[in-house]
């Protein structure tokens, strides 16, 4: 049962760590210029917010061929910890931190205490940090966010107070915690690693792509390719209006049809959620025709795919309408499938349809039922369901649904 439980806590709560550092490597091609096309910048943001660098992955990058929008919707509240010898670039680092802020839109203040902090620079001294890939980093962040929702939930950056490049290294790791994660090398951004020479503020490319990324039209857990298609109106919008002499806008299409081949290669690995986003594009048509039996024979495929973390995954798509056309009656039997096996964020989210009867008969009894047994491992949000729908319901129905979760047993009991 224990791997069940962990497999719901990654579902259900699903808080992503990744480490995103400033690091050293081999000399790259030369990087775009400083007035970089509207192409360039679109590959930039593809690679910066969706985590699908083609670049160098040696050269402190990453690739994640089905990357997501990812992006505050809560206040920074940020603390400061570690060394405070150089004053001043604390001072720097909370100047930064404000003026990203201001251009992206999100309020941000110090926390008041420490345990409330979601945002923390920890000043270090250093001669580098070693990194979980065996890479060394001046500096680096970690972010942790909910890949279901796709809200920033905390950010934590490193700075190492006798790295060479300090301010730069302020400003882009900053950059990095407003959900600007990987590493456009090619792009005369803050963000790149230069073969000549580092940038040390914010460039125009990422002021554009920063004011892209929030916003309030570009939705958390927009799927890559339904981002790109936002982002091409988005950059073009804001890169006219702070330099109208800017490049023309060029056609999105490249671009497009490199990402959907980076899809149906990762589908064809096995990447069920690449075969939601393609099935997605099928049906909207985005970056190729629309095709209604495309985008079901994918869905098939992506039920094919038999186990607990994927069925939940189709089934929150099909019951939110998240990139795939809302079929809550389909998300009913896969939740069922899954609650049946013990997993309990499926078996919450089965009750909340069966209470609301969509999808499905409704039938409030048995979902007080299943939000009972959800609740049962310390599950906070069907524990709350549980009492919010015993408040509304009679004695006799209550009970009812004591006795059938009573008589539940996980798969494993059941067996004996």
């Amino acid at each position: 049962m224990q791997d069940v439980k962990s497999l719901t806590r990654m579902a259900a709560a699903a808080a992503v760590l990744l480490g995103l550092g400033l690091g050293f490597g081999p000399a790259l091609a030369q990087t775009t210029g400083r007035n970089p096309s509207h192409e360039d910048i679109l590959r930039g943001f593809d690679a910066s917010a969706l985590w699908a660098s083609r670049e160098d992955l040696g050269y402190g990058a990453t690739y994640n061929p089905v990357g997501m929008i990812v992006k505050w919707q809560k206040p920074i509240l940020y603390r400061i910890d570690g060394f405070r010898f150089k004053p001043e670039m604390i001072t720097f680092a909370i100047a930064a931190l404000q003026r990203q802020a201001g251009i992206a839109g999100v309020e941000v203040r110090e926390a008041a205490a420490g345990d409330e902090a979601n945002y923390t620079i920890m000043f270090r001294d250093v001669e580098r940090f070693e990194m979980s890939s065996g890479c060394k980093a001046s500096c680096y962040m970690t972010p942790r966010f909910d890949h279901v929702s796709g809200h920033m939930i905390s950010a934590t950056l490193q700075i190492n107070l006798s790295a060479a490049n300090l301010e730069r290294c302020i400003v882009h790791e900053i950059l990095h915690g407003f959900g600007l994660f990987n590493h456009p090398h090619r792009l005369h951004s803050v963000l790149s690693y230069y073969t000549n020479a580092f940038v040390h503020d914010l460039t125009e490319p990422d002021e554009v792509m920063l004011r892209s990324l929030y916003d309030a039209r570009l939705k958390p857990a927009t799927s890559r390719l339904g981002a790109l298609v936002l982002a091409d109106g988005l950059i073009e919008e804001k890169r006219r209006a702070i330099n109208p002499a800017a490049p023309p806008k060029s056609d999105p299409a490249p671009v497009l049809r490199d990402v959907v081949a980076d899809l149906e290669k990762a589908a064809d690995g096995g990447s069920q959620r690449a075969m939601l986003y393609l099935a997605e594009a099928a049906r909207r048509g985005y970056g190729m025709a629309k095709d209604t039996g495309r985008m079901k024979a994918l869905l098939d495929r992506a039920e094919a795919i038999d186990t607990l973390p994927a069925r939940f995954d189709l089934a929150h798509a099909l019951a939110s309408g998240r990139y795939v056309a809302k079929d809550e009656a389909r998300a009913a039997r896969l939740y069922r499938q899954n609650a049946e096996l013990g997993h309990q964020a499926s078996q919450n989210n089965l009750a909340v349809l069966l209470r609301d009867g969509k999808g499905i008969e409704m039938d409030k009894a048995a979902a007080l039922a299943w939000f009972t047994i959800a609740a049962r491992d310390n599950y906070a949000l069907a524990e709350r369901n549980r009492q919010k729908l015993a408040e509304s319901l009679p004695p006799e129905q209550q009970e009812a649904a004591r006795a059938r979760a009573a008589a539940w047993k996980p798969p494993t009991e059941a067996a004996k």
